[in-house]
């Protein structure tokens, strides 16, 4: 499996000396999650203690750093090819809106790429978003959801469809209630 450890040293390697996202083939992805795979099996059934699991061990660790090194890389050059603010006191309150809605974007990045070096193959997997049916108990302003799109403002009793994500924390509230099919 040196092969695959080379694949993806040679990625981050041209990711780094690229002004461009280079694309990650689907295939490295699956080849990553079957030896990130393998070596857990290997380090599950063997001698915790032995040098053999100490070096698939610190091999493993290798591989996820650079996986991580190489996805990080990629976020920052995502980053710079969007707008920069050079200075978080002189924005205005709909810049400031955009800002908080990147710093969620971020966040739901590096949650992916969390995930994503346990198994390289969700970071081909689209993410989804569902949406429910709710009314609105309560008057409640506008607000944006999970899935980074605005809703509202809502009236009492305005039946709407909002992501799924967002429903737990406005039913918590009294704020909202399903609508449950028939």
């Amino acid at each position: 499996m040196e092969e695959v450890y080379e694949k993806l040293f040679s990625l981050w390697q041209k990711q780094r000396s690229s002004e461009e996202l280079l694309k990650i083939p689907e295939e490295l992805l699956n080849e990553l999650a079957e030896y990130f795979a393998l070596i857990r099996r290997q380090v599950r059934l063997s001698d915790k203690n032995s040098l053999q699991t100490k070096v698939r061990l610190a091999e493993f660790d290798m591989m996820q750093r650079l996986l991580e090194s190489l996805l990080k890389h990629r976020m920052r050059k995502i980053i710079a090819l969007s707008s920069t603010l050079s200075s978080l006191e002189n924005l205005l309150p709909f810049e400031k809106n955009t800002f908080n809605t990147m710093q969620r974007v971020v966040s739901q990045h590096e949650s992916m790429v969390r995930n994503g070096l346990n198994d390289p193959r969700i970071l081909y997997r689209e993410m989804e978003h569902r949406y429910e049916i709710v009314v609105f108990l309560k008057d409640f302003p506008k607000f944006v959801g999970e899935d980074l799109y605005g809703y509202g403002p809502f009236k009492s009793g305005d039946v709407a469809a909002i992501c799924s994500a967002n429903v737990p924390a406005l039913q918590k509230r009294e704020i909202v209630k399903p609508v449950k099919s028939v």
